[in-house]
């Protein structure tokens, strides 16, 4: 999914885009990031600025990187892609991977 976002976007759009862009509400975003329904439409409409450790939690919920959300990249698509093909997983799939990749790193540290 190549979603570009508009260079003149704030951090609330591209949050509210991201958010879009992975088909789940703000009830849904606020329960993968521990933050309350209400600050995630407070971000979104920038009455509120997130604390840094929000930003992590949110990009990290949106699978996009801080930067894509700051503003510093414009390509969503881009910020996320870790491998080919990896834009068309569900968020099932790639937590599935990240868990196989995890275990595989476990290993090779002898943990």
């Amino acid at each position: 999914m190549s979603i570009s976002a508009d260079s003149d976007c704030g951090f609330g759009e591209r949050l509210r885009q991201a958010r879009e862009a992975r088909k789940i509400n703000q009830t849904e975003l606020a329960a993968r990031t521990g933050l309350q329904p209400s600050a995630i439409g407070h971000f979104e409409k920038e009455r509120r600025k997130p604390s840094f450790a929000n930003i992590r939690a949110l990009a990290k919920a949106l699978n996009v990187t801080s930067d894509y959300l700051l503003g510093r990249t414009s390509d969503m698509a881009g910020a996320t892609t870790a491998f080919r093909g990896e834009e068309n997983l569900s968020e099932d799939d790639r937590e599935h991977v990240q868990m196989m990749i995890d275990l595989m790193n476990q290993r090779k540290s002898g943990r």
